[in-house]
Parts: C-alpha cells; structure tokens; sequence
C-alpha cells in the first residue's frame, strides 16, 4: 500500500470517527447527477434496480451495505476490483452526496 493511499485511508478513518452520518449530509439530488456521470456506465443506478452483484446495483448496495461502507467503498474500492478510483477524482462533499444518494435508494 502507497504512503498516500495510507494516508488517505488514516484521514477516511480519522473523519468517520470524528463525525456522525457525515455521509447522511450530503446533498442526494446532487449524488444521483453525479451517480448517472461516473457510475452508470457499469451499475444500475436507478430507485428499484434490479439486485445484482457483478457489478452491484446502488439499490442492493443501499440495502446490504451501510453509510459507512458505502462511503469507505467509493473512496477506496476493493483492491483488484474493475471499479475505478473514483475517490481520487470526486471532492469529498461529491463522496458524501453520492453516498447520501445510495443511501436514499434504501427507503424506495
């Protein structure tokens, strides 16, 4: 592991201890603009997606994963996986309405 991906990692862990459902503050309309942008290429990003796992639709992610995960998945996918760094391209508030965003499906 790089010095800056565990540094980033420590930051990630640091800001989720030190805040409550940072991730639930986030703006939902504007992480499903950037969901359809960045993600739909590869998952379904719709309310009501079908539940699949290869690659999982933001609706089963949204039911089977919690806020945290969530967010720690979009700023650092799973080593070896097809899913891009995309953490490194979005800010954090892009992080935390996108995660807000899946977050949302949950309920629908």
């Amino acid at each position: 592991m790089s010095a800056i991906r565990l540094a980033m990692l420590i930051g990630t862990l640091f800001f989720t201890l030190m805040t409550t459902n940072g991730f639930a503050q986030g703006d939902a309309a504007a992480g499903e603009e950037l969901a359809r942008k960045w993600c739909a290429r590869c998952h379904d990003v719709e309310p009501g997606g079908p539940f699949k796992l290869h690659p999982p639709s933001f609706a089963s992610i949204a039911v089977y994963r919690s806020g945290e995960q969530i967010y720690g998945r979009i700023l650092f996918p799973p080593l070896h996986s097809n899913m891009p760094q995309i953490g490194y391209i979005l800010t954090p508030d892009n992080v935390d309405d996108l995660a807000a965003y899946i977050g949302s499906l949950e309920a629908q």
